[in-house]
């Protein structure tokens, strides 16, 4: 499936902009490999079980790649919308599909790890703790990058 290997081709990328502390250039990357996979969403969500899962989940890594990259960057709200705004999107998908649709599941289990997310994030925020300082904090509630 060459749309998956350019998603881990643009994962890679954005990882190791991450690495290096380079915000933009990770953001880039990131977000043009959510708008890549929604772009083919309902081609995916049209394949055998194990396809539409896997987009799902290759959306739902993308879209906590880049919110972690826009809280490093300090940028909480930007960081609470683009969590909240996948959790609507999911949510709404979820109401569109059969409930015995193969991404049911997946919808399920992704936007769990979404809220999970969210909730980090913002419990970290609350606690006037700067991103920087979170860094060991959130690093122990995700061990790396998805």
């Amino acid at each position: 499936m060459d749309l998956i290997q350019d998603w881990k081709t643009l994962q890679r990328m954005g990882n190791h902009e991450f690495a290096q502390q380079r915000w933009q250039s990770a953001s880039h990357f990131y977000l043009h490999s959510i708008l890549l996979l929604r772009h083919h969403l309902p081609m995916l969500l049209q394949q055998p079980a194990q396809g539409a899962a896997l987009g799902i989940i290759c959306l739902s890594i993308a879209v906590q790649n880049l919110a972690d990259t826009y809280y490093r960057q300090g940028r909480i709200k930007r960081c609470s919308t683009l969590l909240n705004r996948a959790l609507r999107d999911f949510q709404q998908l979820q109401s569109l599909l059969c409930s015995s649709h193969p991404a049911t599941v997946a919808l399920l289990r992704e936007s769990c790890r979404l809220r999970q997310l969210l909730y980090t994030h913002q419990a970290a925020s609350t606690e006037s703790v700067t991103p920087q300082r979170a860094q060991n904090w959130v690093s122990a509630a995700s061990t790396s990058l998805h």
